[in-house]
């Protein structure tokens, strides 16, 4: 007889590695204090080196990022200023223009509009989500529109033009320039504009799975051009105001970076590259800038600051480094005994815990293996529990897993299979024209293909909690209801025949692929009553059911060839037993009073799906 699992009488337990963690934890985090003391007083030595290589490394990748999200910016009003300049692109037509603008700004994401200025004040103008061009009136005479356009007269080409408040978009926008000749004579401005909200998200995405770096771009040294707090580009700005200043952004750090009260005298970490350590009430940061120039009409400073952490260096780190060097020794040996010990005993007493679960859930493929030990019990123990898996791996291929999992969970094992009339749903599957489908293989490709479609089969059918009692060539059958009693096992039983005719006809794809006949199958079902137990002769039993609600089934699936439709890979027939009890839950259609050979009443069968 086979026991359930009885509860621990200790109301604490513990796995042998904790208890081995516990047994030298106390030794092994006092000597750890030793190191992590040596280990701080190292870090105070290496910290202005390591503080200059990683300054250095992010502002690199920083503004190579910035170059690399601006650089298209200038292609791109370039080459449209030329195409333009060469009559490629017909200003007069604003629908065909518009169409350009469009597929200039899919280019070049990262921008927000682009803008074509007459000389005579009047703007076509496209922005991001825009349908057609806005045509915009000429402005009043002398105002900056015009100022723009009589300065950008006598340039030689592209420049970066001051920043400018666009009320219709409600942004400031960092802008690209370009002067437009033909045949000699000036015939307006090219604009290409990037707004500050949309360069603070890029900004921004620089930042991710960093937690203390902050990112900042400045317009010279006292105006914000791009920072995470414009992403949203909520900040308080306007025509008057295009810009905020370091104030105004809501950054302490960046309000006070170049406060000469706070500010650690800078030093030079590269040619070009400058830092200094800024004290605020809550840290001390560690600031690393550079200017940038070609992005502007003024230059630009691009930079970073950085945490370092609560508190200085005082008496504090002084004793965990003295008392780093007593405990160094007790560490390295804590350290060498743990690890002996935990992996001489931990790990295979570990490992047999794991495969005995396995083994309790009946998860036996893969069969877990449990490898040697040194120390002789152990090793014992692993060697006798593999061979004990390996006949059960054998012993799970002849007996219904259901069966045994209901062994298992009870106390009288004899007693859940002893032979008892109980309600059942019964499924018989065969293959329509196997014989012919045989005959054009050789007997172990035979093999293989009833493996491979069974292993179809019993997947469906283990998914909805059935037992799969035999295989009979190209046949099987499967019940519901017992060992383990299911209220509704006939629609388990209907769930699994319709996954059974998916997994069919997935693989009928890919034997069409590959060249192949389909296989077509014939599922029958039926629900009653039938005698389940433990049936044959001492020695040698079966947990089977036996009854006329068996034959039926058999029957039923027999009734598939004749009702099977053309377009059908898997005709599914269920009996008036199986209807009545899906009714309202699956789609079953009446295929009419049917004579059910073996039976002397004629029965109503239903097709399923």
């Amino acid at each position: 007889m086979t026991r359930p699992l009885q509860a621990s009488p200790y109301r604490i337990r513990m796995t042998i590695v904790a208890a081995l963690a516990i047994g030298f934890g106390t030794l092994v985090f006092v000597a750890a204090s030793g190191v992590l003391g040596i280990g701080l007083w190292s870090a105070r030595e290496n910290t202005v080196e390591l503080l200059r290589d990683r300054a250095v490394l992010s502002t690199d990748l920083l503004v190579a990022g910035i170059r690399h999200h601006l650089d298209p910016i200038v292609t791109a009003n370039t080459g449209f200023a030329r195409q333009i300049a060469e009559g490629e692109i017909d200003i007069t037509d604003d629908r065909a223009f518009a169409a350009h603008m469009r597929s200039a700004l899919a280019a070049i994401p990262q921008a927000t509009g682009m803008a074509f200025f007459a000389p005579d004040g009047r703007i076509k103008r496209y922005t991001r989500g825009q349908r057609g061009l806005t045509n915009i009136a000429p402005g009043p005479s002398g105002g900056a529109r015009a100022a723009m356009i009589e300065t950008m007269q006598y340039e030689l080409g592209p420049v970066w033009g001051d920043l400018f408040w666009s009320r219709a978009l409600h942004a400031t926008l960092l802008n690209r320039r370009a002067p437009v000749r033909r045949d000699g004579g000036f015939i307006g401005v090219l604009v290409t504009a990037v707004s500050l909200a949309e360069l603070s998200r890029f900004l921004e995405g620089t930042e991710a799975g960093t937690k203390a770096l902050r990112s900042f771009l400045l317009y010279g040294r006292d105006f914000v051009l791009a920072h995470r707090q414009m992403a949203a580009g909520d900040y308080a700005h306007s025509s008057a105001m295009p810009i905020p200043s370091l104030q105004e952004i809501g950054d302490p750090v960046m309000a006070d970076i170049w406060n000469p009260d706070r500010q650690r005298p800078s030093i030079a970490l590269t040619q070009n590259t400058r830092g200094h350590l800024l004290d605020m009430p809550d840290d001390t940061y560690f600031v690393v800038y550079r200017r940038l120039d070609g992005y502007a009409a003024i230059p630009l400073t691009v930079g970073s600051y950085t945490a370092l952490g609560h508190g200085g260096w005082g008496q504090e780190y002084q004793r965990m480094i003295m008392a780093g060097a007593l405990g160094f020794g007790v560490v390295i040996l804590s350290l060498i005994i743990a690890f002996w010990l935990g992996r001489l005993v931990a790990r295979p007493i570990q490992a047999l815990s794991t495969a005995a679960d396995a083994i309790r859930d009946l998860r036996l493929d893969p069969a877990p293996s449990l490898p040697r030990s040194r120390l002789t019990e152990l090793d014992d123990a692993s060697q006798a529990f593999n061979t004990m898996t390996d006949g059960l791996r054998w012993f799970e291929l002849y007996v219904p897993r259901t069966l045994v999992r209901t062994l298992l969970g009870s106390e009288d094992s004899r007693a859940a299979i002893v032979s008892a009339s109980r309600n059942v749903t019964v499924l018989f599957t065969d293959i329509r024209g196997f014989t012919g489908l045989a005959e054009a293989m050789s007997a172990e490709e035979t093999a293989v293909f009833l493996n491979a479609h069974f292993s179809l089969l019993a997947s469906s059918v283990e998914a909805e909690d059935g037992t799969i009692d035999k295989y009979i060539g190209d046949s099987m059958m499967a019940f519901w209801g017992a060992p383990n009693a299911t209220p509704d096992h006939a629609l388990r039983a209907c769930r699994a025949a319709l996954a059974i005719r998916g997994a069919i006809g997935e693989a009928n794809r890919l034997r069409a692929e590959a060249g192949k006949a389909p296989v077509r199958m014939g599922i029958g079902i039926h629900s009653g009553d039938a005698l389940v137990g433990n049936i044959g002769a001492p020695g040698r039993v079966n947990y089977t059911l036996v009854g006329d609600v068996v034959n039926s089934a058999q029957r039923i699936e027999q009734l598939c060839k004749p009702l099977q439709r053309a377009e059908d890979d898997v005709t599914i027939l269920v009996g008036d037993a199986v209807a009545e009890r899906i009714d309202g839950v699956l789609r079953a259609q009446s295929c009419g009073i049917q004579e059910i050979r073996g039976r002397d009443a004629p029965m109503e069968i239903f097709r399923l799906g």
